[in-house]
Parts: C-alpha cells; sequence; structure tokens
C-alpha cells in the first residue's frame, strides 16, 4: 500500500515511473499530488538526479524535489529475470511514464506493445527529445536542444548579444511534463469508455514548437522574424519590456493603453502616453526616457510607488525572496519536508491548481520500497 491514504481523484491508481531526470519525475509528482500511487522503478545506481549537486544528506536536491511522495523500487532491467518482475508489476498498474529512446525500450524487450499485450488496460506514456519515428528519433539533446530547434530560443536574450540560454526549461516543462499529464488523464478517461489503454508519444521538441504561438503566426501573416528580444513580447515594444532602475529591475507589461497611460503618470512622463507601441528611432528614444527616469530610484522604491496604481508592473524578484514570499507558503505551493537527515527542506507543489492535494511524504531513498512492492504482486501475475 502506498505511503499515504488514498486520497484525491487519482486514488487507487497505480503509475509506474522509469522516467529519470526532469519532465518525466515531474509528471509523476502532478499525478502523485493528483491522488496515485507513483511506483518509481530505478536502476541498481537510481536516477541520476540522486547524484547531482547540490546534495542534502547526500542525496541531489534536484530528486529530493521532484520525487516526494513516490515509492522506490530498484530493478536491473536489462536483466531478464528483472524484466519480467516489471512486466509482473505492469499488470498491476495503470498508467507506465518512461524516458526512454525508441531503440532502448526494444533492447530492454519493454516496448509499449509488449507493456500493452501484458495489461490492454494499461496507459503507457513515453516522453522523448523527438519522439519514437521520424529523421530524428535518435538526436540526443536537452531542453536548450528543443527550444533551439523549434525556433523559441531565437526570440529571447538580446539583438546585439544573441540568443540567451533560457532561465526556464519550456521545452522540458511545457513540451514534456505537461502534454505527458494532459494525455494521461484523458487516456483514463477514455479507458472507463473502452476499457482499453493507449501509447502516448511525448515528444518534447514538436511539444515545445506551439507554445511558439505568437512568433510563428506573425511569422506565417508576412511579418519579418524579429530579432532576439526585439519581438512584440520579447523586449521590442516600450510598454513590454524589462528596464533597469538605479537598483534592481522592473518588469513592464502595460500593453493595454490603459496601463500604459497609468505608467507614464507614476513616471510624470504623460508626453508618452501615444507611444506605448513606438517602433524604430522613435522607440529607443521612448525607451532612453523611461530608463533615465527610473534610475532615479532604486527597483523597491519604484514597487512603493507602483503599489495600489491600476497598471502592470512588478519588480523582479530572486528566487531566495519567493521561497521567503508567505502568500505563497499560506497557498501550499511552497512547503518543507525533511531531508534525509531530517532537516527542513524547501518544496514546491507541482499541481498548485488543485485545492485538495494529499500530504505527500519525502524523496524515498534508493530501493526503499522494492520488498513490500514486489512482495505484494499476486502470484501468477
Amino acid at each position: 500500500m502506498p505511503d499515504h491514504p488514498p486520497h484525491g481523484p487519482l486514488a487507487g491508481l497505480r503509475v509506474l515511473e522509469t522516467a529519470t531526470l526532469l519532465p518525466g519525475p515531474w509528471a509523476g509528482l502532478m499525478l502523485a499530488e493528483l491522488g496515485a500511487e507513483v511506483i518509481k522503478v530505478e536502476p541498481p545506481g537510481g536516477d541520476p538526479t540522486r547524484h547531482y549537486p547540490p546534495h542534502r544528506g547526500g542525496v541531489g536536491y534536484l530528486f529530493l524535489l521532484a520525487n516526494r511522495g513516490k515509492r522506490s523500487v530498484v530493478l536491473d532491467l536489462k536483466q531478464p529475470a528483472q524484466r519480467d518482475r516489471f512486466l509482473a508489476l505492469a499488470r498491476t498498474a495503470d498508467v507506465t511514464l518512461d524516458s526512454w529512446r525508441p531503440e532502448a525500450a526494444a533492447r530492454l524487450g519493454l516496448t509499449p506493445d509488449v507493456l500493452a499485450a501484458a495489461n490492454p488496460r494499461l496507459v503507457t506514456c513515453s516522453i522523448t527529445g523527438y519522439g519514437s519515428a521520424g529523421p530524428r528519433r535518435q538526436r540526443a539533446g536537452h531542453d536548450i536542444n528543443y527550444e533551439a530547434w523549434a525556433g523559441v530560443l531565437a526570440l529571447s536574450g538580446h539583438p546585439v548579444t544573441g540568443p540567451a540560454v533560457p532561465a526556464v526549461q519550456a521545452a522540458d516543462f511545457g513540451g514534456g511534463t505537461l502534454p505527458a499529464v494532459i494525455g494521461i488523464l484523458a487516456a483514463l478517461l477514455e479507458r472507463s469508455r473502452t476499457g482499453r489503454g493507449r501509447h502516448l508519444d511525448v515528444a518534447m521538441a514538436v511539444g515545445c514548437v506551439p507554445l511558439n504561438v505568437m512568433a510563428l503566426g506573425l511569422s506565417d501573416a508576412g511579418l519579418d522574424d524579429p530579432a532576439p528580444g526585439d519581438g512584440p513580447l520579447t523586449g521590442g515594444l516600450p510598454c513590454f519590456r524589462v528596464y533597469r532602475a538605479r537598483t534592481g529591475w522592473l518588469a513592464v507589461g502595460a500593453l493595454e493603453p490603459k496601463f500604459w497611460r497609468e505608467f507614464c503618470r507614476v513616471l510624470g512622463l504623460p508626453e508618452l502616453v501615444p507611444d506605448a507601441f513606438a517602433l524604430g528611432e522613435r522607440r529607443d528614444e521612448v525607451v532612453h526616457l523611461v530608463e533615465r527616469r527610473l534610475a532615479e530610484a532604486d527597483a523597491e522604491e519604484w514597487e512603493r510607488r507602483f503599489r495600489g496604481v491600476d497598471t502592470c508592473v512588478e519588480r523582479v524578484r530572486t528566487p531566495r525572496e519567493v521561497l521567503a514570499d508567505p502568500w505563497l507558503r499560506e497557498l501550499g505551493v511552497i512547503g518543507t519536508t525533511p531531508d534525509p537527515e531530517g532537516r527542513p527542506l524547501a518544496t514546491l507543489r507541482a499541481l498548485p491548481s488543485w485545492p485538495d492535494t494529499p500530504a505527500l511524504g519525502p524523496a524515498p531513498a534508493l530501493g526503499e520500497h522494492t520488498a513490500a512492492v514486489l512482495g505484494a504482486i499476486p502470484e501468477g501475475t
């Protein structure tokens, strides 16, 4: 039985997660937060993120954050007998979540067809870089590569210095994790009608393409592709960009005329009201005037001046400030759990929109639940 009592819309469902690193395990965490029992099937050396620095109690932070509330079973799937144990476990499961490239699944003898033959009701989900079919299926990659291929990376950065390494893993999360979870939930709903599962082939690079809808739509409309950091929503408009204050930064998103008007009023620059969408030399003039005014005070002071004003301005906060935010802690988005040495570890809810998340325990030790989980598989399964 799972370590937390069944609770939530997915209570009673069992997920086998062989996926490693970030996109698949974060999807598994979302399913756990919805009440599923998530069994993390790890190789003898464990998920590589167990070993990635920095560490707490000898375990990598990323592993501790992405694997809360799961159970750990160690199986060497390269060994035929242990592969058979996994198939027996798959017969008791509702979902499998892997990150194997197609040839790796074939070498292990654990392709979607093999899993479906073992359990026709099983929903299988594979998260890979470029999918299981097509000319790029065997290519290795990580988030930065998928964003580059999808045309997203071309928009970030600065017109002079070029594209910038993304701060958030849009392809991992937006192209992998979220499509996987949405697809799994849809497949489970479909199974409730048909009695049969299906395979989901989630390609992170392909999933990143529709995230770029704004730029792709403008390009299809015949507009020139913008330089990095110079598109309508990547810093090319005076009303939608990041400005430096005397110290710190302000993010201005005053797209609607009423917001830009209030922004200009607070700055004491009413003459700029007509120039929210200025381009070319006039854009550069407007940006210079705004920057010169904002340089008169620190970002914290501007934050105070904009408080209560109906505009779209936020001070750029550091991750440390976000972790200390009392409202996020009140909402339960940021919480704490014990690390392997019993010290408090900050945790993040993967699915904060769901209002009734079960209390998840800390990430498991490697193989912590192997005997209990495998010992509970019925004979002959």
